[in-house]
């Protein structure tokens, strides 16, 4: 498995053989940016795990966001052109998702907040089933801080940089450590794998990032349209 999160400046990508992680690296935010540097960094990761050629990969994960709008559509892409060259079956995790999976396995509610820039931020919130499994209560959010708080229960446990960002709005919250809040390939092909033993596959005409807001450029045009800047 080939698993792929570039939802933020530096992502990363994950070797892993039935759902155990055999190499990780991170991805340089240039990477992130250009196809070829994406293509150029697993052909030295498949090298150094000394792995057979792309055409072996049997499943692509990727983390398909909300964030970083050109490390997601450059990852889309390239998992669609790989599993059509290589007929491997491709898994989706949202991102918050993914950064949730960090949580302690004795917390029940947990809430997971990052930056969207532009002064909001993202965020959604799990619960826990006896199982064991995190299970969204809704779909993933976008908007101010203090909303998102509001939103979020005063004893859901959180994780995220949107913390970070807005540390005083998040002040006295139950919260996991900044190590935690970072999504990672690793975790990804955890995930992915159960997400593989269930038979829950994207086909590639089908994948698409989860944005959730709209590009920059369109929110301003949107703006300037209503007289404001």
């Amino acid at each position: 498995m080939l698993a792929l999160e570039t939802s933020e400046k530096t992502g990363s990508l994950a070797l892993a053989e039935d759902g155990a992680v055999v190499l990780e690296r991170d991805l340089s935010a240039s990477g992130l940016r250009q196809g070829r540097d994406l293509v150029g960094s697993i052909g030295a990761a498949m090298k150094e795990a000394g792995w057979s050629p792309p055409t072996a990969l049997g499943l692509v994960a990727l983390g398909s966001g909300p964030g970083s709008f050109t490390g997601l559509r450059i990852a889309v892409m390239f998992v669609r052109v790989l599993a059509w060259q290589t007929g491997a079956k491709i898994v989706a995790v949202p991102t918050l998702r993914l950064i949730a999976e960090a949580a302690p396995a004795a917390e029940k509610d947990v809430g997971v907040v990052t930056d969207a820039q532009r002064g909001g931020v993202y965020w959604a919130r799990y619960e826990r089933r006896a199982g064991g499994e995190l299970v969204g209560v809704a779909a993933e959010r976008v908007g101010p801080a203090e909303e998102a708080a509001a939103d979020l229960g005063r004893e859901t446990f959180l994780l995220g940089d949107g913390l970070g960002v807005n540390e005083k709005i998040f002040a006295g919250r139950r919260q996991g450590e900044a190590a935690l809040w970072r999504p990672t390939a690793g975790r990804l092909a955890g995930l992915a794998w159960a997400a593989h033993l269930r038979g829950e596959y994207v086909a590639g005409e089908l994948l698409e990032p989860l944005y959730v807001r709209r590009p920059a450029p369109e929110e301003v045009e949107e703006r300037r349209r209503r007289g404001g800047r």
